[in-house]
Order: structure tokens, then C-alpha cells, then sequence
């Protein structure tokens, strides 16, 4: 039940993204971040299986210890995916990282002082995100979802930014 949750609600937050026009690194850190959700996910059932498992070892010892192994092997390879995801959803943070600075180079080319504005405010952002990105894997299980949107947010309206500034900086 609770997977089926996860996979309604990852299906409408990418149909809703879907909605927005972004280029293939957002597009990226999206599936990025939809397969950190996932692992998470797989991380907490992990946990509970092991949990489970503990509690009915007194039971039957040999059965339930190789029961425990089991469900340990599972949770550490779960949480070696949830860190393999993490990674992924780091690398394509920083290719849209990667991408803002271009734009704000761009913009350094100009000489109105609009766009000199734009610089200072898109390298304050462009900062921030960066510090946010280099916190990824100090994440804990229970924030990730939050720390995740407000890192995609961050993004898009510091994207947006840049897009404008551009825009402006043509006319």
C-alpha cells in the first residue's frame, strides 16, 4: 500500500513537471530525485523488515537469525542505492549548477547596469544552492522530500532569473 502511495504521488509530481518546460539537467535531477524518493522508500521498509525480524528472533534462533541476515543484506544494499540515487541526484545538481554559471558569465559580458544587478543576485542564489547541493548527503530519511523540493524551487527560480535577465539584456 505504502509503495503504491509513493509511486502515485512520484507519478504526479512528474506529470506536474512535466508540465513545466525544463532543459534535460532538470529533467535529470527530477528522475534523480524521484529515484532517491524510491530508495528512501526501500531503505524505511528495509528498516522495518530488520526491525521485524529482531524482534521475533527469540522465537526460533536459527530460523530467524538467518531471517535477520537476510533482511540486513537487504538493507544494506538498499542503503547503498539510496546512496548510489543521492549521488545522481548531486551530479545532476551540479551540471544545473554548471549550466547557471554559463548564464551568469554571459550576463558579466554585458555592460548595462541591469545586468550587473542580475550577476550580483544570481551569484547570491547560484551560492546558496551550491552550499544546499554540497549538503546532500547530510540529509537525514525523514527531511529528504522537503530539502529535495526546496532545492528543485531554488533552481527553477533562479533559472528563471537568469532566463529573464538574459531576455532583458537582449532588448
Amino acid at each position: 500500500m505504502r509503495k503504491t502511495i509513493w509511486i502515485a504521488i512520484a507519478s504526479a509530481a512528474l506529470f506536474a513537471g512535466a508540465c513545466k518546460k525544463k532543459d534535460e539537467t532538470a529533467k535529470e535531477m527530477d528522475r534523480s530525485a524521484s529515484t532517491a524518493s524510491k530508495a528512501q522508500e526501500n531503505v524505511d521498509d528495509q528498516v522495518k523488515d530488520v526491525q521485524g525480524a529482531k524482534k521475533d528472533l527469540n522465537k526460533d534462533v536459527s530460523k530467524d537469525q538467518a531471517d535477520v541476515n537476510k533482511q540486513q543484506g537487504e538493507l544494506d544494499s538498499a542503503k547503498a542505492d539510496l546512496a548510489s540515487a543521492r549521488d545522481r541526484y548531486r551530479d545532476a545538481a551540479k551540471q544545473r549548477l554548471a549550466k547557471l554559471d554559463d548564464d551568469i558569465h554571459q550576463l558579466e559580458a554585458r555592460s548595462d547596469a541591469a545586468a550587473k544587478d542580475a550577476v550580483a543576485k544570481l551569484r547570491t542564489e547560484r551560492d546558496e544552492l551550491s552550499t544546499k547541493v554540497d549538503a546532500i548527503g547530510t540529509q537525514g530519511q525523514a527531511n529528504w522530500d522537503a530539502f529535495k523540493k526546496d532545492i528543485d524551487d531554488r533552481f527553477d527560480r533562479a533559472e528563471s532569473d537568469a532566463r529573464d535577465a538574459m531576455d532583458k539584456a537582449k532588448k
